[in-house]
């Protein structure tokens, strides 16, 4: 009888840690794909669908934006931590920023250097944005325009963003459109979601 009760117990214990990890599990994989939806986001409307590809009208988008140098994935990191910091309010004067999503990232060519954005929140005008600390940092303020984008999930590696943007590309030329500016990469979730579950874009503004 003792050795059944034991054996029970044990039966308890572990079916008890089991649903305590998937309980875990469950928590984190909401988290990964709630936090992203609970940040402040550039306004647009759709205007067309064609399956993973939107025609979409965006309002004038405000960002603060920085240029590095270097391959596509260490470029987006070293261009992630000033913009970071600035809206942390670290080594400025003024109040925290609240993220906003997505972060954004194209390539200069006659820079040979990529750009890294946040998009501001809709509180703030080019005007009132706190200044910072570090030259390196920029406003932009894009008036409202006409994009085509491209969804999809995945590791957002220089191969898998090369093949979404040919793609885009052929299906604006195919739609009698011509872009107006070059790509822009836009990342939604954070480094630690699983590939399968991020939002990944490629944007591209168009006539």
């Amino acid at each position: 009888m003792l050795k059944l009760g034991l054996q029970s117990d044990k039966e308890m214990m572990a079916k008890i840690i089991l649903i305590l990890f998937a309980s875990i599990a469950f928590c984190v994989m909401a988290a990964w794909y709630l936090v992203p939806k609970f940040l402040e986001q550039p306004t647009y409307k759709i205007v067309q669908k064609d399956g993973k590809i939107e025609l979409r009208d965006y309002d004038t988008m405000l960002l603060q934006s920085v240029k590095v140098s270097g391959q596509q994935y260490d470029a987006l990191r070293k261009g992630f931590r000033p913009l970071a910091h600035y809206i942390g309010a670290k080594s400025r004067e003024g109040g925290k920023i609240s993220m906003t999503a997505p972060v954004m990232q194209s390539f200069v060519v006659d820079e040979n250097a990529w750009r890294v954005s946040f998009s501001m929140p809709a509180k703030y005008n080019i005007s009132d944005l706190p200044y910072p600390n570090n030259d390196r940092i920029y406003s932009e303020e894009i008036p409202a325009f006409r994009a085509a984008v491209i969804r999809f999930s995945g590791r957002a590696e220089i191969s898998l963003l090369t093949k979404k943007t040919k793609e885009l590309y052929d299906w604006i030329e195919s739609s009698g459109m011509s872009a107006r500016a070059e790509a822009r990469y836009m990342f939604y979730n954070d480094p630690s979601t699983p590939p399968f579950m991020r939002r990944n874009e490629v944007l591209i503004e168009i006539h």
